[in-house]
């Protein structure tokens, strides 16, 4: 009897000293995933803290008008956004016996790919027992933070999910385009933009060229109050100039970024907002003007909830 007791010490004993020797007194919960996405247009919608809740895993709650922390629940562990620098979240994480601060860093590789690492450390304890649970802790949340992080990926790897609207780099096909402009006080209305539209279809006509695509617009100012708008049509062949009618060529080859908008004015200065940000983020340049194609014919269909519109911006 006496020799199990000692042996039984001594598995004591050897089992401590395990957990002494295996378990540190401070644990790591670092964790990184490579996403493909801008780190700008990634980081932009991290911080605001309501767009979690687009992809969050588990439960979240907004926050309170004023209070600047956002809080999320995973499997019983307390998420919470409590500060952000330039390309960092600072998020607590806490639950029953645990708390520790962690990190999450954005880091670009390149334009168009990121990594993100979730860093963190959690203090065990000299008591045995409770440096045997915090180290189950710490692995609960490191499978934690691997799912947060895919779910990350999954969401954020589609670009419409950072843009608001799904843009694609195409090549721009060789056109011949007839063309023509007007300047007017004040956003120039439907009417305008057909009558404009209407003058290079009847001079087509005229000329015995067929259209070969959808009309092309582009309205600009510089003063909020005086606006130039450019029309175009495709066609099929060169015609002469007239007036203020002109020959244009798109010199097919190029890149052109393009997304398609459902909806009205609002809708499509959202969608030109945004992909002017995907051209900042990703370093571009515009060559050319970017311009609409009207594939909804605005005065047969009066609800601008119908309306549907392709933006194609030239990019070098």
């Amino acid at each position: 009897m006496k020799k199990w007791l000692i042996a039984l010490a001594i598995l004591i004993l050897i089992l401590i000293a395990f957990l002494y020797l295996f378990i540190p007194n401070v644990i790591s919960i670092n964790r990184d995933l490579s996403i493909k996405a801008n780190a700008q247009g990634l980081y932009r919608k991290l911080a605001v803290n309501k767009n979690w809740g687009k992809w969050w895993p588990g439960i979240d709650t907004n926050p309170a008008i004023g209070n600047l922390e956002s809080i999320f629940y995973l499997n019983g562990h307390t998420y919470t956004i409590t500060d952000k620098s330039i390309s960092s979240l600072f998020i607590s994480i806490s639950g029953k016996d645990i708390f520790t601060k962690t990190f999450l860093h954005v880091i670009p590789l390149n334009r168009d790919s990121v990594k993100l690492i979730w860093a963190g450390e959690m203090p065990t304890s000299k008591n045995p027992f409770n440096r045997l649970q915090k180290y189950f802790k710490a692995k609960d949340i490191k499978k934690d933070i691997e799912k947060i992080l895919d779910e990350m990926n999954f969401f954020f790897s589609k670009n419409e999910n950072i843009y608001g609207t799904s843009i694609k780099q195409e090549l721009v096909v060789d056109s011949i385009l007839v063309s023509t402009y007007q300047t007017s006080v004040g956003y120039p209305t439907i009417p305008f933009i057909y009558g404009l539209i209407d003058q290079l279809k009847n001079y087509a006509q005229s000329q015995s060229a067929k259209e070969t695509g959808y009309p092309m617009l582009n309205i600009g100012t510089t003063d909020s109050i005086n606006f130039l708008t450019r029309v175009a049509i495709p066609v099929n062949k060169r015609l002469k100039d007239s007036g203020t009618i002109a020959y244009k060529w798109m010199l097919g080859g190029g890149k052109i970024l393009v997304t398609e908008i459902n909806g009205g004015l609002h809708s499509l200065k959202n969608g030109l907002r945004e992909i002017e940000q995907y051209v900042t983020d990703h370093g571009r340049a515009a060559p050319a003007i970017p311009f609409q194609a009207l594939l909804t014919d605005r005065r047969k269909e009066p609800d601008t909830s119908k309306w549907v519109t392709k933006i194609f911006y030239p990019v070098m």
